[in-house]
């Protein structure tokens, strides 16, 4: 449907809506977050989760974006001495991001020429006032043309939503995949989990071993799979260690390979 008929079509829902209720099913996002006033988003099956837009983002989303656009951006022109430099954005918005880094600890999701984007966690909510209060206050400082600040998008939303049904969906099936660590041991992972333990690291320093927190993905057919990992870091005490624990060598390489067991993350982030 092009932009104009589908626009046509949302304000007949919109007037079409008053004193009634109505169900529509679609896979825009941006199509649920303007005309509905309760969102039910389904994957895998399921149903998981129902809820007005602010709540869902406030819940699901990872946090506020932050777009930071910088004066004398869109000109074109290169500096090519010190004094230009001085005067154009790009030094202002090495400030900005230091500025960011400094008070909230984060670091630019997306930076062009023009404007930095971040993402800011919902546990740095308290800080947010006393922040923009003062990054506003420093605009001229800093070169800033404009601060925009809203709530992640209601896609980020669904495809949080979507990842972690997979990773219930996989986690249930069982399978496993290869994780190389630096050190050269190979980990056997059960897909889909957060932190995993790696059998025969207990030494004295780390009594009850080492694990890795494993960072998963969606690849575009939508099957997980691993995009990175933690450097080891020590087993908290609190931790209960299953008595079975393989290891295995690989006769042909050397190599060692084992099979990591999965640590529950509220065992971790307590």
């Amino acid at each position: 449907m092009d932009p104009i008929s589908r626009r046509h079509v949302w304000d007949i829902i919109e007037n079409a809506k008053k004193g009634r209720a109505i169900v529509l099913t679609t896979h825009s996002m941006e199509e649920a977050d303007i005309l509905s006033d309760r969102i039910a988003i389904m994957a895998k099956g399921r149903l998981r989760c129902i809820g007005t837009s602010l709540r869902l983002k406030s819940k699901f989303g990872t946090g506020y974006i932050a777009n930071i656009s910088f004066t004398g951006s869109t000109s074109g022109h290169i500096p090519h001495t010190d004094a230009e430099l001085e005067t154009t954005h790009v030094p202002k918005a090495q400030h900005v991001k230091l500025f960011f880094k400094k008070h909230l600890d984060v670091e630019p999701k997306e930076e062009r020429k023009s404007f930095l984007t971040f993402v800011i966690p919902h546990d740095k909510e308290k800080l947010l006032p006393d922040f923009f209060a003062e990054l506003q206050n420093r605009e001229d400082e800093f070169g800033i043309s404009d601060i925009q600040l809203g709530l992640t998008t209601l896609e980020e939303v669904f495809m949080n939503i979507a990842k972690q049904a997979e990773i219930e969906s996989v986690s249930a099936g069982g399978n496993m995949v290869m994780l190389s660590l630096p050190s050269g041991l190979s980990v056997q992972v059960p897909i889909g989990s957060r932190f995993v333990g790696i059998p025969g690291t207990v030494t004295e320093e780390n009594p009850n071993g080492t694990m890795v927190e494993v960072y998963w993905e969606q690849d575009d057919s939508g099957a997980l799979c691993i995009s990175g990992h933690s450097p080891e870091i020590s087993i908290p005490n609190n931790v209960e260690i299953p008595e079975n624990r393989s290891s295995s060598m690989n006769s042909r390489s050397g190599a060692q390979s084992v099979t990591g067991f999965v640590i529950h993350p509220n065992q971790v982030l307590h």
